[in-house]
């Protein structure tokens, strides 16, 4: 068993806070909230490079839009919340790390954040680094999620083989993180956190858990040899 996590959305409770970034910038360059939600939605999961090709394709048309304004604004905001160290774990994640270390279960991080968030977020705010056996970053890959490069990449680096992909769950809250996990052969798993499951993620994600603690017990259960419950295999949400 191999186990793979996205950051955001799944370690970190950031999506929201990203969110709200972009809000900000928004009301600020007079940009309407509907669409800037949209916008959000569309590059949830995907590098800093696709957020700006989403960004311009839906405001680019606008006079005197520039991403660059928007996503300066945006990172001031997120990185203030920051240094006031008020972005948190997800409830579980620091729980399901140390029962992986302890049960010697290997555990990659592929995140499409770029590498100096990654060690400014769970390095100096929560000392998680350490937890994971190989991590690759949103600056070390040439395609985004929904392309599977990145947990590839990531499986590489924890020396599993192809053969061994069916073994390997992909943890994602993203709809790109998801369809990136089934492109690579791998399990994915759907924690939700601000995207509700959709047909398509039921039908490409071969777990759909509420969260990191739902996940924990049924990973002890695999560990242990314990029978699945039926419940388990496409667990969907209420």
């Amino acid at each position: 068993m191999n186990i793979i996590f996205d950051m955001d959305g799944v370690i970190l409770d950031s999506e929201t806070v990203y969110l709200n970034g972009y809000l900000y910038a928004g009301r600020i360059l007079g940009l309407p909230e509907k669409e800037i939600r949209e916008a959000v939605n569309k590059c949830t999961g995907c590098t800093e490079e696709v957020e700006k090709q989403v960004m311009e394709e839906m405001f680019g048309a606008r006079p005197g839009f520039r991403f660059e304004d928007v996503f300066r604004l945006s990172r001031a905001y997120f990185a203030g919340i920051i240094r006031n160290g008020q972005i948190d774990l997800k409830p579980g994640a620091r729980e399901l790390l140390i029962f992986l270390r302890e049960k010697g279960i290997p555990a990659g991080l592929a995140s499409s954040s770029p590498m100096e968030a990654i060690e400014e977020e769970l390095g100096k705010g929560h000392d998680l680094l350490g937890y994971f056996d190989a991590i690759v970053s949103g600056d070390m890959v040439t395609h985004s999620k929904p392309d599977p490069e990145i947990f590839l990449q990531c499986a590489g680096k924890l020396m599993i083989s192809p053969e061994d992909y069916k073994e390997t769950y992909v943890i994602e809250d993203s709809y790109n993180g998801i369809r990136a996990a089934a492109a690579a052969g791998m399990q994915p798993v759907m924690i939700p956190d601000r995207l509700p499951p959709t047909r398509e993620m039921k039908e490409k994600a071969s777990w759909i858990f509420s969260s990191l603690y739902e996940l924990k017990n049924f990973l002890e259960g695999e560990t242990e040899n314990r029978p699945l419950s039926p419940l388990y295999p496409k667990r969907s949400l209420p």
